[in-house]
């Protein structure tokens, strides 16, 4: 898997970094290592269940070296999962040479006639392509509002046919990334984003996508603050830097 790929190429990093701070918040988890890099991740507040109490190891994680934890990122348990995914994130932001500033949506490669794939809404890229994309498929595992979106189960039927596709990072967490992917294989451009996506290009290339975009962290405490005081992407602001690389 996918997943299994990105802790793999971040291994050798993870083994000489430990954690700092952890921050789960109920819109975002924030990792911070002891080099000073910071990595985030969505979480996914409503499928963790009535539980009370989520990671077993609460309370005793900062000191933790960074090759136990980044496994925890293929873990069912979405908590531990968006913990180990930060870890991944922050490790990789020493390492985004060939990365620009900037807006990927206005770089999407639509044209008119293309239909488009939406997995997540992405209002921005509504907003930008309707009328030129001949049709815009938006999938979401949670339909909770009257937008004309499709449920996930829909990809297998609709993604076959999309010329572009562009992709939540938030699918690392839940693992659906993959199947995903392959069902997008006919895409001419498979667009990977958002603050979850985690910026490694020699993964993703092999798997088809053609440009990777995502969040370079510019105030680790600030970010830790907000994810701490239950804070979404609006909230961010300038302690992030949109950054994107066709791969």
């Amino acid at each position: 898997m996918i997943v299994d790929k990105l802790i793999e190429a971040v291994k050798d990093d993870a083994s000489i970094r430990s954690i700092a701070d952890i921050r789960v918040g109920i819109g975002y988890t924030t990792v911070l290592l002891d080099d000073g890099s910071c990595g985030l991740t969505f979480t996914f507040r409503s499928e963790l269940g009535p539980t009370c109490g989520l990671v077993e190891e609460a309370g005793n994680l900062i000191g933790v070296g960074c090759e136990e934890i980044i496994r925890w990122a293929m873990d069912t348990n979405l908590v531990k999962s968006a913990i180990g995914l930060a870890v991944i994130n922050a490790i990789l932001q020493q390492r985004l040479e060939g990365f620009s500033r900037g807006d990927v949506i206005e770089k999407i490669d639509v044209r008119p006639g293309d239909v488009l794939g939406m997995i997540g809404y992405f209002k921005p890229v509504m907003e930008k392509f309707t009328g030129r994309a001949k049709q815009i498929y938006v999938f979401e595992r949670n339909i909770t509002d009257d937008r004309c979106l499709l449920p996930d189960w829909a990809e297998d039927i609709y993604l076959p046919e999309c010329d572009v596709v562009v992709i939540t990072g938030t699918t690392l967490l839940n693992k659906t990334m993959d199947h995903i992917l392959e069902k997008s294989r006919k895409a001419r451009e498979i667009v990977v984003m958002g603050p979850t996506a985690s910026l490694c290009p020699e993964v993703f290339k092999e798997h088809g996508v053609t440009m990777l975009a995502g969040a370079a962290v510019a105030d680790p405490q600030r970010v830790l603050r907000i994810a701490s005081q239950g804070g979404g992407g609006l909230s961010l602001g300038d302690s992030v830097v949109q950054v994107y690389r066709r791969i």
